[in-house]
């Protein structure tokens, strides 16, 4: 096994993937009148093609832990040993907890693409002191398990057509979307330290229809996240954004400045659940229509 550090990003030949399918592996809503298994946090299978004919699968965020997920695949027919990357949005349990047992199912060598600082001390203290994050024991069962370890913070591809956000720092956020981590912390000069989530990245595919944009929890915030890929890419015609936008515990005026400034993004289509919160939810659905969808355990995505 190994472990690989990307530090200083490399140019990105972006291109275009001819079509994408998204799979909804794991969310916290099963959908009315599935079989499907539900469990907080999320997990996305992402089976992109290109124009020359090569197609990738890759696996980004795992759960709390991988039987729901491995459920869901059997009930969609897909075959766990397909997947050619894993692709980790960030250091939460309720991302990162499935790892092991999915590197387990695939049975190969496979990358594991996060963010370098995804092993660091995360932590919460209500209702207790406790450890969220991922914690270095994991780190050691995934390399046993065939996992090679590729950590990198900036922008990176991890085929033609889709790449990585990298980290988007405090500084470079929207104004409304630099205090989201209160509550959350690291170690620092001896003690406990705001943690501004840095690790937070997301997934963007470029289509033929514009940008396809899959985040995890959006801890940076969608709107920075979403400027980002239009920055990195030049692409400015957004079809889709997918995932959790992490705005559950948010005041009604930094929702509204959110969905009001997707709008002005002219984002087509929003998926999202998770994290989102009822609240936002309904916002969403209010000034969308039936361009919001709401998204739950084995929804397809195809683009």
């Amino acid at each position: 096994m190994f472990l690989y550090y990307l530090k200083s990003g490399v140019n990105l030949d972006t291109g275009k993937i001819e079509g994408v399918t998204i799979y909804t592996l794991l969310e916290d809503y099963a959908g009315y009148n599935t079989s499907f298994f539900s469990q907080h946090g999320i997990s996305f299978l992402i089976d992109a093609k290109t124009s020359n004919g090569m197609s990738k699968k890759i696996l980004m965020d795992v759960g709390q832990n991988s039987e729901p997920i491995l459920k869901n695949m059997d009930l969609l027919n897909l075959d766990p040993a397909e997947v050619d990357i894993i692709f980790l949005s960030h250091c939460h349990d309720d991302h990162v907890g499935g790892l092991v047992g999915m590197l387990k199912s695939i049975g190969k060598e496979i990358p594991v693409v996060a963010h370098e600082d995804i092993f660091r001390p995360h932590l919460i203290t209500k209702p207790q002191l406790k450890h969220v994050g991922i914690g270095n024991n994991v780190r050691r069962e995934v390399e046993k398990k065939g996992g090679n370890w590729i950590l990198v913070s900036k922008p990176t591809q991890l085929m033609m057509g889709i790449i990585t956000t990298g980290e988007i720092p405090v500084d470079e956020r929207e104004p409304f979307e630099r205090d989201t981590f209160k509550g959350l912390y690291t170690m620092g000069e001896g003690g406990l330290v705001n943690d501004p989530l840095l690790d937070d990245t997301s997934l963007i595919a470029r289509t033929p229809s514009g940008l396809v944009i899959i985040s995890g929890c959006s801890h940076a915030g969608i709107v920075s996240i979403t400027k980002r890929s239009v920055k990195l890419t030049g692409e400015k015609n957004i079809r889709a954004i997918i995932g959790g936008f992490h705005l559950i515990s948010a005041e009604q005026e930094r929702i509204m400045k959110v969905v009001s400034s997707l709008g002005s993004l002219n984002v087509e289509k929003i998926y999202t659940g998770h994290c989102t919160g009822l609240n936002a939810e309904c916002m969403f659905r209010r000034e969308l229509g039936n361009n919001f969808e709401k998204l739950h355990c084995g929804k397809i995505m195809k683009f």
